[in-house]
C-alpha cells in the first residue's frame, strides 16, 4: 500500500478509538496478530478490553502524521474521559507498522504515561 493509504488507515483507526471504540471498524483496520507495545505487548483482545474501560476520547488533535514505507508515526494531544468520569490529558508519539493495509504493531509513548493513568482500564494480562 502507498504511504497515503497507510496514513488513511491510521487516521480511520484513530477516529474509531476517539468515537468510543468502534469495535467493528477496529476489526477491519487491525490485523489479527496486532500487538500494542506501549501497553505491554497487549494483543487485539486485550486492546479491545482496555477500550471498554474508557469512554470516547473527548479530543484527539493530530499534530503530525508522517509515513515512510509500511510505517506511520503520529504526534498528537488527547483528552480522555475514563469510565469513572476522570479526565486525563496527554501528549503522544505513536509508531504504527502496517502490513496488507492493516495495523500490526502500535507503540505509543505518552506524557504522562497512560498505562499508569489508565490503571484499571488496562487488560489483566498482556501478550498472546
Amino acid at each position: 500500500m502507498s504511504i497515503d493509504e497507510n496514513k488513511a488507515v491510521v487516521r480511520r483507526f484513530l477516529t474509531a478509538i476517539s468515537s468510543g471504540g468502534d469495535i467493528d471498524l477496529i476489526d477491519e483496520l487491525v490485523a489479527p496478530n496486532y500487538v500494542n507495545r506501549g501497553m505491554g505487548d497487549v494483543d487485539l483482545a486485550g486492546f479491545k478490553a482496555m477500550l471498554s474501560g474508557m469512554q470516547a476520547a473527548s479530543d484527539l488533535e493530530i499534530k503530525d502524521l508522517v509515513g515512510e514505507g509500511d510505517v506511520v508515526v503520529l504526534r498528537c494531544t488527547m483528552n480522555i474521559t475514563l469510565a469513572s468520569g476522570k479526565k486525563v490529558s496527554a501528549r503522544a508519539l505513536t509508531y504504527y507498522r502496517l502490513a496488507d493495509g492493516r495495523i500490526v504493531e502500535d507503540d505509543t509513548m505518552t506524557t504522562p504515561d497512560l498505562t499508569q493513568i489508565l490503571g484499571d482500564a488496562m487488560p489483566a494480562t498482556a501478550g498472546p
